[in-house]
């Protein structure tokens, strides 16, 4: 397309509400929360609740040379108000579940305003009948700067600016809220090379992966310039396999040592690559949670095979990683002993936090082509419930679409019961964290072992010196492991059966054992946060009682404009 400078684009998610069920939209598997969506499922008050922003919209505003405005989670009077503000394109974002909205609001542009160009993107896009279902202009199939760049005239090639952003959108913990601005995003890349059938975000990029910070010194100087301006050690990594660039992962390690710089991550890895690297590296690195697809027992998954998975995961949680994992129900090979089998072989792995997803044969994977090509996909079944956590979209040989929502919510009850709140198990594995890496340093001080940052392992090394970037991370995990004391008491008084209670008090013990009595803070924190937890727990009751399945949390929305050149954009926030 040619440039024109009277061009003003739109980028905006679907409109609220969400998990509320209405004509557009299911409220089962929608509520726009990860964790309470699909990692604490069923554990009511224990849940964590917390909203993350769009972050595709603010890297496409950031990298093009049209002016741009954000709507991130508007509600249908916002969205409408916004487009008084003459645009010549709107892009909307959205998955499959809801297309239904999205159509809404392109019906809305055309009817109201016939002059401007809509262009669809996301998950969303890839939907075969995507032409009857919403009107527009334009697809975006793929990587979207790039795509956007060729569609306004910009240079595809030109370099990408890496928008600083922090991710969560609102924090709450036991009823209280959190602090939201503590830790930021990073995409360092998009794909994924394992290429697994079932992948939407495999199939979107073709099986390949891109790099957009493709060194570890680009991942490093965008840390740096978080910390500067935004405040932030913390960072989500959002790729879907980060441990996979493994000179980009080493060179990372080498840039914060030589800089005397220590960030903590959030990262997707699988467990054939932690393997390679070592869980030293990772704790080095400053990894503090691992999020690992377990998928299920049967030899199908070549990441899992010949690795003792449950003595992997041990030895993340000793070492202060927590271990996030995930397992597949309703595969073709799951009967109901089968299937009951993979969910005892997932909770008996005790995992911190553990994600229940449903089969989804999700329009462009090899899975969805594979079960049209053999006429099991249930005919005009609606994308609204292409959740994952509700019914089945093809015929099993063993199940019926409509139970498989109770048995994935019984799964989840299942972990709940036996593990106990994901909260309890990350305080758990800080606090054992803490006391092995200060035990590990003093040993290998003792030993004279260095890191050998060509072997990944600490080795003997004559005249040692004490390793003081690992001192560093000793007292972050110090830090972290005190941080969830004041959470335990609340964990302790609901508790769902006495086991869990009995798991919660042995860790208040020990948390006395390591650190000494509470502080005057860490006592106030405990009291309130009791307070806040009850009036969290009425409100559960409450919504049970009325046939809901939890308490539901509409994100605050947010407006960003974007305008100037591409690589110096300013921008005006209004949430």
């Amino acid at each position: 397309m040619i440039k024109n400078a009277s061009h003003r684009i739109l980028l905006t998610t679907v409109c609220k509400p969400y998990g509320i069920t209405t004509k557009d939209a299911e409220a089962i598997g929608m509520q726009m929360e990860l964790l309470n969506n699909q990692l604490t499922r069923e554990q009511h008050v224990h849940s964590p609740r917390a909203s993350f922003w769009t972050f595709p919209l603010y890297f496409l505003a950031e990298n093009i040379s049209v002016p741009a405005t954000v709507l991130d989670f508007p509600a249908w009077r916002e969205f409408k108000r916004e487009l008084t503000h003459g645009y010549t394109h709107v892009g909307l974002s959205f998955i499959q579940t809801n297309v239904l909205k999205a159509k809404r609001m392109a019906e809305y542009i055309r009817a109201h305003y016939p002059a401007t160009k809509i262009i669809l993107g996301g998950y969303g896009a890839g939907l075969p009948d995507l032409a009857a279902l919403v009107p527009h202009d334009a697809v975006c199939h793929g990587e979207g700067i790039r795509w956007l760049r060729t569609y306004f005239g910009d240079d595809p090639g030109a370099p990408l600016r890496h928008p600083l952003m922090q991710g969560v959108v609102r924090k709450h913990v036991y009823g209280l809220p959190g602090n939201s601005t503590d830790s930021a995003v990073i995409f360092p890349g998009l794909g994924c090379m394992n290429g697994c059938f079932f992948c939407a975000t495999s199939a979107k990029f073709g099986g390949q992966y891109i790099p957009l910070l493709d060194t570890g010194r680009s991942v490093f100087e965008h840390c740096r310039e978080a910390e500067g301006k935004l405040g932030v050690r913390e960072f989500a990594v959002i790729d879907d396999n980060f441990l996979k660039m493994k000179d980009r992962a080493r060179d990372l390690l080498r840039e914060m040592e030589r800089h005397g710089k220590r960030y903590h991550f959030w990262i997707f890895a699988s467990a054939e690559i932690i393997v390679e690297f070592g869980v030293d590296f990772l704790v080095r690195l400053g990894v503090n949670a691992v999020w690992m697809g377990l998928e299920t027992q049967a030899d199908i998954f070549g990441k899992l095979r010949g690795i003792d998975v449950r003595s992997l995961v041990r030895e993340l949680q000793a070492k202060g990683i927590s271990v996030m994992s995930s397992s597949i129900l309703f595969m073709e090979h799951h009967d109901r002993q089968s299937l009951q089998a993979d969910i005892e072989w997932a909770v008996g792995m005790d995992t911190d936090l553990h994600q229940f997803m449903q089969l989804t044969p999700l329009p462009g994977t090899p899975l969805y082509e594979q079960y049209k090509n053999q006429n099991k996909l249930i005919p005009e079944f609606p994308y609204t419930r292409l959740s994952g956590q509700n019914a089945l979209a093809f015929y099993h040989p063993h199940f019926r679409s409509d139970e498989a929502r109770e048995l994935t919510r019984a799964a989840f009850r299942r972990k709940y019961d036996v593990g106990g709140p994901g909260l309890v198990n990350m305080a758990r594995t800080a606090l054992d964290g803490y006391e092995r890496a200060r035990q590990d340093v003093a040993l290998r001080h003792t030993q004279g072992l260095a890191w050998n940052a060509e072997t990944l392992r600490y080795e003997r090394q004559d005249g040692g010196a004490e390793d003081g970037y690992m001192l560093g991370r000793v007292n972050f995990l110090y830090q972290r492991a005190r941080e969830f004391r004041p959470l335990l008491l609340s964990a302790w008084l609901f508790s769902p059966n006495r086991a869990v209670r009995r798991k919660c008090w042995h860790l208040v013990q020990r948390h006395r054992r390591v650190f000494g009595r509470p502080s005057a803070r860490e006592r106030f924190g405990t009291g309130l946060l009791v307070v806040t937890a009850t009036v969290e727990f009425c409100r559960h009751l409450l919504c049970r009682a009325m046939g809901r399945e939890a308490v539901i949390r509409q994100p605050a929305s947010r407006r960003f404009e974007y305008v100037g050149p591409v690589g110096a954009r300013q921008k005006a926030v209004h949430t």
